[in-house]
């Protein structure tokens, strides 16, 4: 065998021994331990004809804004871990680039947070990792714990081959814990619009006090009506929530009117131009925001209510 031909093997039996140990190294919360491996499993993932720049690089919330500033806070508002970057150059154009970025952030209510916040409407959708789309040659998935970018300079069928085969090889190294996100499952299927589920860790609907909240797109009739759903440590904690969204509304809206419909009671908030309708359902604060009908937002908050299951 040739020192060239050595040299490849050894790289490839330190690739696979760093993959059963990422494979090893998971936690009892599904997280992976082993992150540090994937600059490893990342430059094996090459694209043939095309080289590293530089070096695979690695960036924690210290000091994430050197490689993205302006968009930094974005991610460490979802508790981003770690954050691996590489840039790929085509060794006989150097000006043609591909960059890849992974993403680990955590969990994979936390990962699905970024993703959705970040996903565009009517792209071409992928079958990888949990979720995935493709705008021209550009690549976004969400895998368990992970969103992957890849960002290419070029829009052609080329990079877009050469864009979907390295997306198929980093989605097939990471690894999925199978842990849920409670919002897909929780928020009513029916009536909801396709890929419209979003998670915020913060600041939902711009509201500083809504937390971990899911928000989703509901076509009702030929109205599409926003739905908001958030699951508290309480039911106390819970009513908090509603009495601050009543508070909120009476403050920057034209008032409140507290309804009853059977077991279910609303807070139906005149938002001037638009009314937002809020309940309590256990630990449950869910509702309906932006609706320029009052009576459908009383409607269909009533429905979302009726249609809520408590664990």
């Amino acid at each position: 065998m040739t020192s060239a031909g050595i040299l490849q093997r050894i790289l490839r039996l330190r690739l696979l021994a760093l993959t059963v140990v990422a494979v090893m190294s998971i936690g009892t919360n599904g997280q992976i331990i082993a992150s540090k491996s994937l600059p490893v499993m990342v430059t094996g993932s090459t694209p043939k004809g095309w080289q590293i720049f530089d070096e695979v690089k690695q960036f924690t919330p210290e000091n994430l804004y050197e490689q993205i500033n302006g968009r930094a806070a974005f991610f460490l508002a979802y508790d981003m871990i770690r954050m691996t970057y590489v840039r790929f150059v085509n060794s006989d154009e150097t000006t043609q680039f591909i960059n890849l970025s992974i993403y680990d952030m955590g969990t994979p209510t936390n990962a699905f947070g970024v993703f959705s916040a970040e996903r565009s409407q009517g792209e071409s959708s992928l079958e990888l990792g949990r979720a995935g789309y493709r705008s021209d040659a550009n690549y976004f998935i969400w895998k368990g714990q992970y969103y992957i970018r890849i960002i290419s300079s070029e829009a052609t069928d080329a990079f877009q081959r050469i864009g979907m085969d390295l997306a198929q090889k980093v989605t097939d190294f990471l690894l999925d814990s199978g842990e849920q996100v409670w919002g897909l499952t929780a928020l009513p299927l029916t009536d909801r619009m396709p890929e419209s589920v979003q998670y915020f860790k913060v600041d939902a609907m711009g509201l500083d006090f809504m937390r971990n909240t899911y928000t989703a797109t509901y076509r009702k009739g030929n109205t599409l009506v926003t739905a908001f759903l958030s699951q508290q440590d309480s039911a106390e904690s819970a009513q908090t929530k509603v009495v601050r969204y009543a508070a909120y509304a009476k403050k920057y809206g034209k008032g409140i009117d507290r309804l009853k419909a059977g077991e279910v009671e609303l807070v139906s908030c005149d938002m001037g131009g638009s009314y937002d309708v809020v309940y309590q359902k256990g630990r449950l604060i869910g509702g309906v925001s932006y609706v320029e009908d009052r009576g459908l937002s009383i409607r269909v908050a009533i429905e979302m209510w009726e249609k809520l299951r408590l664990e």
